[in-house]
């Protein structure tokens, strides 16, 4: 048991890392050797957790992916925020946790211009993402205006990729996101414990 947990330990350490190196170098340039020097771990034992940078690459994309899909749908299931204020936070899991470092741009090079390795990936993860939005404006009530809520989700994460790019700031980011939230389906602004600082 304790072997096992400490291979999954080792394991996530070795997928942090490399999307780290994957996001500041590119795929071309990364190297399985510049992974396990990031990684702390020997160049045997990388390759015994991944049989090729092709395998890690995709893993660790995946496994940033998952990561943040937990953090949307825990964001849209908390039951202490308004609809506003849970379709921000499930935005900027997905869209702002990079906003304001150096991985921001290099993160979403590798998703949507990633090598052929990633196949559709990042399309399946935007399409759960934009599903879990309008579900959650849908579960809210019917709406008043015309517009349905996958129309909405839409929209909003339509603002979100922009916004990404044009921010210096998370704080920023968010600053936005619950505005845009709160235009787009009512609601109060924020309490000061909810904004990131």
């Amino acid at each position: 048991m304790t072997t096992m947990r400490g291979g999954a330990q080792r394991r996530e350490r070795v997928l942090t890392a490399a999307l780290d190196v994957f996001a500041t170098f590119g795929f071309r340039k990364t190297s399985m050797d510049s992974v396990a020097q990031a990684a702390d771990i020997s160049r045997p034992g990388l390759y015994f957790l991944f049989e090729s940078k092709d395998v890690l690459f995709r893993e660790t994309m995946r496994h940033a992916m998952d990561g943040t899909m937990a953090d949307v749908h825990a964001a849209l299931d908390d039951p202490t925020g308004s609809l506003a204020e849970r379709l921000s936070a499930a935005l900027d899991a997905w869209l702002g946790r990079y906003v304001g470092t150096h991985l921001n741009r290099g993160v979403d090079a590798l998703m949507e211009q990633g090598p052929q390795q990633l196949g559709d990936l990042y399309d399946e993860y935007r399409t759960l993402i934009l599903a879990s939005l309008a579900r959650a404006i849908a579960d809210d009530g019917p709406r008043s205006d015309a517009a349905t809520p996958a129309d909405v989700a839409d929209m909003l994460h339509a603002a979100a990729t922009g916004w990404k790019y044009r921010v210096s700031s998370r704080h920023e980011f968010k600053n936005k996101l619950d505005t845009a939230t709160r235009i787009a389906v009512g609601g109060q602004p924020p309490s000061s414990h909810q904004q990131i600082h």
